[in-house]
């Protein structure tokens, strides 16, 4: 796992993420859940005997512009077979989960509620929708904590969970909340650190953090250490019986180019050349295993698996599965 001792160039090439998202109209985090105009979406999956649900929390546009290592030529023309605008911005996902298991609900990550604009905030009407009071959720479970993935667990300043325990790694929570590290992160970033210490506080003694990988979180769920995007970014392993699903939050961001090129990073990771060395580590291990995976920003309903294509991978999703 990677520890908190980071490089002043590695810590700011992180915060770069987000000034360059400020600079497309977000993120605006009022601490407040938001009620979208667009419908509820979500996709219910078996695993075993659990469900897993994805939740739709709307999109945010990416622009060429926060991705690293990109050839020009190249991406337009890995955009123009996905049938995306060859010169962006694309609308890019932002997916949560509802792990269902007899009469526990676990929630993993919580959407952006109202910190990135009125194309997220979905998943509060979502649940609603679903007849899921938020009370009834038992644990929410992080990938990371930035504020796509940490913004909806808040209700204005209270905990929107409000029975829930609040799992993370210790080395991502440890490093949001450090009001040593935020002093110096430049000011578009400071709300960030914000955001991550006003969860913490609204959680209180119900933050669980964990340290290290393949840590049994109970319920069906092992985390797998997946560092770079954030210092303790986090997947997850969902077994039941024989059947399993990998949950890997931020390994990926732009589908269209980054399976055909895995060293394209994003501007939001904390330690870029390990998010890559990370990325490429986990879809060789699913193309090798053959396990469904699913993921924060792949496409609605964001299912599929990771097949090897020359020296690089390939996208397959999954078909839809009725219930």
């Amino acid at each position: 796992m990677h520890n908190l001792t980071l490089s002043r160039r590695g810590l700011f090439g992180g915060i770069a993420g987000a000034t360059a998202l400020a600079a497309i109209g977000a993120p605006r985090l009022s601490l407040a859940q938001t009620t979208p105009a667009a419908p509820p979406t979500f996709y219910d999956r078996r695993v075993g005997d659990m469900t897993i649900t994805t939740l739709l929390d709307g999109y945010i546009p990416l622009g060429l512009d926060v991705m690293v290592g990109v050839d020009a030529a190249a991406a337009a023309t890995d955009l123009t077979a996905a049938y995306l605008p060859p010169a962006g911005p694309i609308p890019t996902p932002i997916n949560a989960y509802l792990i269902r298991s007899g009469d526990q609900l676990t929630l993993i990550d919580s959407g952006a509620a109202g910190a990135f604009g009125p194309t997220t905030g979905r998943i509060a009407t979502t649940l609603a929708a679903m007849g899921v009071d938020p009370a009834a959720i038992n644990r929410v479970v992080l990938t990371h904590m930035h504020a796509d993935h940490i913004a909806g667990l808040m209700a204005g300043e209270a905990a929107a969970f409000p029975n829930a325990s609040l799992h993370v790694a210790q080395t991502d929570l440890a490093f949001w909340t450090d009001e040593a590290i935020a002093a110096s992160a430049p000011e578009a970033a400071k709300m960030m650190f914000t955001l991550a210490r006003a969860v913490a506080a609204a959680y209180g003694e119900r933050v669980t953090p964990f340290d290290g990988d393949n840590v049994d979180l109970g319920g069906g769920l092992t985390s797998i250490a997946m560092p770079g995007h954030t210092v303790g970014h986090t997947g997850y392993r969902l077994s039941s019986g024989a059947d399993q699903l990998i949950i890997w939050g931020d390994i990926v961001h732009m589908r269209a180019l980054q399976f055909t090129t895995p060293d394209i990073s994003i501007t939001f990771d904390t330690d870029a050349a390990l998010a890559v060395e990370t990325r490429k580590k986990v879809m060789a291990m699913l193309a090798t295993d053959k396990i469904a995976v699913t993921g924060s920003h792949l496409p609605f309903p964001s299912v599929g698996h990771v097949e090897v294509k020359g020296d690089a991978f390939a996208w397959v999703p999954e078909e839809w599965q009725f219930l």
